[in-house]
């Protein structure tokens, strides 16, 4: 019974409305369906766009600590190098060769890629004094006396490297330091 008074009432209805009229419906349909489409096109084009923004940027970062840490390992051999040095001259507070000084020369060559400047000028520094306190140490002659006149510049220059340890740490700790973002 249900069934036949919607068949009638569908047959009514189609007698009631004209082809036109579904024609019209249609259209009308049409034209706003197609904005739609555009709005809802557009908003996926900007999440689209937002997540690849996202995406290059943790990109950028993630290579920025990746340029940190290659650098790391260059950068703990100058150190290394500089407390090296550092630690001969505060254990035998002299410098009997000279092979200690190029040996210090080559492990820190390639400073000045690596650091900023006053890093460059801090490595001068040792180098300079260590080879003043050689140059002491080796007019000391055979009985290694060192000479009256040199006895208060080779005091000064082993006091000054007794206390590199420290300053070398804080002169290297902002280049060695993975806490900073």
């Amino acid at each position: 019974m249900l069934t036949t008074f919607l068949a009638t009432s569908i047959l009514r209805l189609g007698s009631l409305y004209t082809i036109e009229l579904w024609v019209k419906v249609a259209q009308i349909t049409q034209s706003l369906l197609t904005p739609v489409i555009a709005i809802l096109i557009g908003v996926i084009t900007l999440r689209i766009q937002r997540q690849l923004v996202n995406t290059q940027q943790q990109q950028a970062e993630t290579s920025r600590l990746q340029h940190r840490l290659a650098l790391m390992d260059r950068r703990m051999k100058v150190f290394a190098a500089t407390q090296e040095l550092i630690g001969i001259v505060f254990r035998e507070a002299r410098i009997e060769k000279l092979e200690p000084l190029f040996q210090f020369a080559r492990d820190t060559r390639e400073h000045h890629m690596l650091f900023g400047a006053e890093i460059g000028e801090y490595m001068d520094e040792l180098y300079r004094k260590g080879l003043r306190l050689h140059t002491i140490y080796a007019a000391s002659g055979p009985q290694h006396v060192i000479r009256q006149q040199d006895i208060p510049v080779d005091l000064e220059i082993v006091e000054w490297f007794s206390r590199q340890t420290l300053v070398a740490k804080d002169k290297f700790l902002k280049y060695l330091d993975f806490r900073e973002p």
